[in-house]
Parts: C-alpha cells; sequence; structure tokens
C-alpha cells in the first residue's frame, strides 16, 4: 500500500478510508479500536482564490521519537504557502486533528471548506531524507500534482520551497517576487540548531507547562549554534509569553523574557507577523500600553492576514478586554476562515459572548466545542461561568468540576469553582478549594487576582480588594479582564475598583 502511495497511485487517506470501511469491520468487536471522533464543519467564511489544506505529513521513520521531524516539515509547508497572499491556507491546529481521523479527501474538503489538500510523508535516515508530497482536488480526488524528493538532509529548506512554488503553480496562484524571497529564506545555516528548534516547536505546541519549560531549552541550544536563528527567537518568545497568560511563571518575569526574544528577533527579521503579535501581546497583556499593543497587532496582520493567531490574540488579548467586542468578533471570525476547528478559536466565541453578557449564546458556543471535543478544559470553564451568571447554579457547579478535573486542577478553574461553590452556600467546600489555592500560592506563583474571585464568592470584598491591588502590582496576565469579568460586578461601583481600572489604562470604566 505504502509502494502505491510513493508512485502516486493513491492516498494515505484512501487507504484509511478502505481499511475503516472493509478491513475493520472484518475483525472480531474486542481486536477493533475505540472509535475515532467526527468532525463537523463549523466555519462558513468565504474568501477570494485558491484555498488548501496540509495535512500532516506521515511519519515513515518507523521511529516515534521523529514524530517532531514529520510535524515540523508539515509546520514549515504550511508557513511557506501561507506567505502567499493569493492563496487561503488552513493553519496547523485545524488540519492536525487529521492525524487520528479517518476522513475521506472529499470530506475533508467539506469540513474544511478548501478546494485542495496536500498530503506526504517523510522518512529520515541518517543524514538522508524521502518526502513524498501530492495535491489533490478535494471536489474530484484529481490529482493535480505528484513528486517525491530523495536527498541529504542539507536540501531540507530547498525540497519545502519547492514544494510551496509548485502548490502556488498548480493552483495556478500568483506568486510576488517578495513572496519567492521569502520562501527562498532559509531560516538558518546550521542543521543542527535547526533540529533541536523543530524539537522546541513540537515541544511547544502541546502547550502543557513541563513541555514549554523543554522546549525553551531546546530553543535555547538552537540559539547557542545559530544566535541569528529568527524562528528560535520567535518561539523562545512564543513559550515565555505563554507560560506567562498560563500563570505558570511569574508575569514579570515571564514577559521581560518574552520582549527581550521577540526584540531580538525583530532586528534579524523586522516583519516576522509571529513575533510582532508576541510582542502586541506582551505589551497588552503586562504594559497595559494599549496603544502600542494594538499597533503591533495590526502589524502583524499586515505582514501575514494569514496568521491566524495574530487574529485571535488581537481578539482576545486587546479588543475583548476594552469592550470592542463588534471588532473583536470580526477578528474571531477571521482567525476560523483559516483555523476552522481550532478549540482555542471556537471557544474564544463563547469567551466573547460571556463578557458581552450574552450568557445563552455564550453557553451554545461552549457546548459546539464540547461535542467537537469533551476533553477540551476551557470549553467547560467558560460554560460554567456562564451557567453560573444566567442563574443555573447545579450547572455551572458541574461544568466547572469537569474544568478541574480536565485540567488537573489549575489555579483558574479552581478559582471559578470556588466562586460557584461559594455563591451557592458551600461555603465549606469553597473555602477548602481556597485554602489549597493558598498553600500551592507559597510554592509556585499563582495570581492573586485568582484568590480574589474565591473571596468575592464569600462575599468578602475587602480581601479581594486587597488581592486585585496585589495583582495589578505584579502585572498579573488576568488582570486585563477586570473591566469585563461578569465576577467583578460586585465591586465595581467601589472607589477603589475604579482606581484600579484607571491605573491598568482602560479608556473608559464598565459601569455594569
Amino acid at each position: 500500500a505504502l509502494e502505491r502511495v510513493a508512485a502516486g497511485d493513491t492516498t494515505l487517506h484512501e487507504i484509511e478510508r478502505l481499511w475503516h470501511a472493509e478491513a475493520l469491520p472484518a475483525l472480531p468487536a474486542a481486536q477493533r479500536p475505540p472509535a475515532k471522533p467526527t468532525v463537523t464543519a463549523v466555519a462558513e467564511v468565504q474568501f477570494p482564490g485558491p484555498s488548501i489544506a496540509v495535512l500532516p505529513f506521515v511519519n515513515m521513520g518507523g521511529h516515534e521519537e521523529d514524530q517532531y521531524f514529520s510535524d515540523g516539515i508539515t509546520d514549515d509547508i504550511i508557513a511557506s504557502v501561507s506567505g502567499i497572499r493569493d492563496l487561503r491556507v488552513i493553519s496547523r491546529t485545524s488540519v492536525m486533528r487529521y492525524r487520528d481521523l479517518a476522513r475521506t479527501l472529499r470530506e475533508i474538503g467539506e469540513d474544511l471548506k478548501v478546494e485542495s489538500v496536500l498530503e506526504g510523508s517523510v522518512r529520515r535516515s541518517g543524514d538522508r531524507v524521502r518526502i513524498v508530497a501530492q495535491l489533490y482536488d478535494t471536489r474530484t480526488d484529481r490529482n493535480l500534482w505528484t513528486e517525491t524528493y530523495d536527498r541529504g538532509l542539507e536540501d531540507i529548506f530547498a525540497i519545502q520551497s519547492d514544494v510551496a512554488q509548485r502548490i502556488a503553480a498548480a493552483l495556478e496562484a500568483r506568486l510576488t517576487p517578495r513572496e519567492r524571497e521569502n520562501i527562498e529564506r532559509r531560516p538558518t545555516s546550521s542543521l543542527e540548531a535547526y533540529d533541536l528548534y523543530l524539537r522546541g516547536r513540537f515541544l511547544w505546541n502541546k502547550r502543557t507547562e513541563e513541555a514549554l519549560r523543554q522546549s525553551i531549552e531546546y530553543y535555547r541550544q538552537a540559539l547557542s549554534l545559530d544566535p541569528d536563528c529568527a524562528p528560535a527567537l520567535a518561539g523562545l518568545a512564543d513559550a515565555y509569553v505563554t507560560l506567562g497568560i498560563y500563570g505558570a511563571e511569574r508575569p514579570i518575569e515571564a514577559m521581560r523574557l518574552a520582549r527581550a526574544a521577540a526584540e531580538n528577533a525583530l532586528t534579524i527579521d523586522p516583519v516576522m507577523a509571529a513575533v510582532r503579535t508576541t510582542l502586541g501581546c506582551v505589551r497588552a497583556v503586562h504594559d497595559w500600553d494599549w496603544p502600542a499593543a494594538e499597533a503591533d497587532f495590526q502589524r502583524a496582520i499586515e505582514a501575514d492576514p494569514a496568521y491566524p493567531t495574530a487574529h485571535h490574540w488581537y481578539a482576545v488579548n486587546l479588543l475583548m478586554p476594552l469592550g470592542r467586542f463588534d471588532e473583536a468578533a470580526a477578528e474571531l471570525h477571521h482567525a476560523l476562515g483559516l483555523e476552522p476547528l481550532s478549540l482555542p478559536v471556537l471557544t474564544s466565541k463563547g469567551i466573547l459572548a460571556y463578557y458581552a453578557r450574552d450568557y445563552g449564546r455564550a453557553m451554545e458556543e461552549c457546548r459546539r466545542v464540547i461535542d467537537l471535543d469533551n476533553g477540551f478544559a476551557m470549553a467547560h470553564f467558560f460554560l460554567g461561568q456562564s451557567c453560573e451568571q444566567a442563574g443555573m447554579p447545579s450547572e455551572a457547579i458541574q461544568a466547572l468540576q469537569t474544568a478541574v478535573r480536565l485540567s488537573g486542577g489549575s489555579s483558574e478553574t479552581m478559582a471559578g469553582l470556588a466562586h460557584a461553590l461559594a455563591v451557592q452556600g458551600q461555603s465549606a467546600d469553597a473555602r477548602a478549594l481556597l485554602q489549597q489555592l493558598g498553600e500551592r500560592a507559597e510554592r509556585v506563583y499563582v495570581s492573586p487576582a485568582l484568590l480574589a474571585i474565591a473571596h468575592l464568592g464569600l462575599g468578602e470584598e475587602d480581601e479581594a480588594l486587597t488581592l486585585l491591588e496585589q495583582a495589578c502590582d505584579v502585572r498579573a496576565a488576568d488582570m486585563i479582564w477586570i473591566n469585563e469579568r461578569p465576577t467583578f460586578d460586585a465591586i465595581r461601583p467601589h472607589p477603589r475598583f475604579a482606581r484600579l481600572v484607571e491605573r491598568m489604562g482602560f479608556p473608559r470604566p464598565r459601569t455594569s
């Protein structure tokens, strides 16, 4: 079967489809693997020009530890093709879901609203690499282009560049001289540094605290070999800013390191959209310099309109905190056109409705995400908060308990559950959670704003205000929500709260 794929006679997804349709039902029930989840089309955004999804390249090396390399090749081809403005390219988060989903190319095209799909495989052996790439029309299953590259690892960048340019030619997309130059640019002169960078990015995509810290080590090793490796600097900035936003690192230190890496990257490549996006996030979440942050987000979008994170982070880290909900909705709409199955972006639609006090819509959006992936903790978390505000206490507590379990007991979900329990008169359970958070804060960083939320549920407003003032002093990342978060409505009229809003530079205070 794999020989047929390499020869261009069939596709990996077609083989998998036949397996599920014919071979799998013939197995005894006890030998069948668990049913895989299905995907529902979730975005109806229309963009001009040809559209394409680059599916995860299959790791043919036979070793799971080589998965980072095949994922890295996938990511870099997506990045190269995304730089062609004539194409609409589905981003990583959505396409990676298809590694574990048995879908035909036609079904994938319908899911993602794309006309073409690139699939392929990667086999690395020593200093050689074999890459097979196949481009298909999803409406007709017609093969548009197939190529097999069997070369030395030193040609890896040339292979990626050739794939991107051949895709553009096959889809009749206009390629400007600047775009061609960007596609052909080598990210580093060191293959070892590139390998370390791919390992770091593979871990960063896992988004757990442990993986983020490991990714930092790989990025630093890459930079020790090539200090001018802009992608490694960008990855380092993203890792630190993510740790800061997650509350896994003290924000002042995390954001300082993120800023330094981002500014260093911009000295090498001043138009990197990813770096501009990260810097905008630092200036919004940490500096509270809203005009400067907005300028960075807009420059990122101008540099690469097809970079979905720029639209997403612009919406959630600036437009929502400033109460500019219509603009935030437009940016999320655009991001979903590029990442139709991104759980964080889809959940952000629910978060937007929650902050806009449209709790029915918020619950609806969060439940849609849960239907796609019942294990996504953040959707359960905002479903619970929305239920609480909508006067549905039992549903709220149940959803928040699920969020605590799925997140491994994150401080944010525990604080939300403590607030909901306290409001419903379950003070003993709420205080038990608050005590756990207090003990955790003695060992590792916990945002004082989260402790404030738990105290507010218990009616302890003075303690909550004091903790919010402490959170402001340390520039806790979650403070950017105080002007819109419904949880704080009880203390919004208080002069101490008004001073916090003024101190953070919000252009207007919310009155209710």
